[in-house]
C-alpha cells in the first residue's frame, strides 16, 4: 500500500514560525531569571548555598540587562505574541515538573544547597519546605495565590 507523503508530522513541519526569534528568546530569558531572583529572594534564609547564591546572580545580571533596553510593557507583550507558536505547551510542561518539585519537597526531600537545579530552589521555596523557609505553615497556594489554588485537590 502506498504511504503519502505529507504525513501528519511533515504537515506541521511545514507551518511557519517566525525565523528571527533570537531577540524575544533572550529577552524572555532575561525576564524568567529576573523574576526566578525575585521569588528566590523573598523572604528570610538560612544557609544559602552555592546554588543559591549562582541563581540570584543570574538573576541581578537579567535585571541589569533587562534594564539596559529598556524592557517596556509593549515589548514584553510583543515578545510573548511573538513566542506564543514558539512555545506551545512549554507552561504546562513547566507547571507539571515544578508541581512535582514542590510534592517532593513537601513530602520531605531534602534540598541540596550546593547543586539544587533554580526549578529545585523555586519548587521548595513554593513547597514551604520549613529547613527553608523558617517557618511552620507554608502559604495556602504557592502557585497561584490570588486565583485560587489549581493543585488543591493533592493538597496544595
Amino acid at each position: 500500500m502506498q504511504r503519502p507523503h505529507d504525513t501528519r508530522l511533515a504537515r506541521a513541519a511545514k507551518t511557519k514560525v517566525p525565523h528571527d526569534l533570537k531577540e524575544p528568546r533572550h529577552r524572555s530569558l532575561l525576564r524568567a531569571r529576573a523574576a526566578l531572583a525575585t521569588l528566590l529572594r523573598e523572604g528570610p534564609q538560612p544557609d544559602p548555598g552555592r546554588a543559591l547564591a549562582g541563581a540570584l546572580r543570574f538573576g541581578e545580571a537579567a535585571a541589569d540587562q533587562l534594564a539596559a533596553i529598556p524592557d517596556t510593557a509593549l515589548l514584553r507583550r510583543t515578545d510573548e505574541a511573538r513566542l506564543i507558536p514558539d512555545h506551545a505547551g512549554v507552561e504546562d510542561a513547566f507547571a507539571a515538573q515544578l508541581l512535582r518539585l514542590i510534592l517532593q519537597y513537601r513530602d520531605g526531600r531534602e534540598i541540596d544547597a550546593a547543586n539544587a537545579s533554580p526549578a529545585e530552589l523555586l519548587g521548595a521555596r513554593l513547597a514551604g519546605a520549613d529547613r527553608w523557609l523558617n517557618r511552620a505553615q507554608p502559604h495556602p497556594c504557592p502557585l497561584f495565590p490570588q486565583q485560587g489554588c489549581p493543585g488543591k485537590e493533592i493538597g496544595l
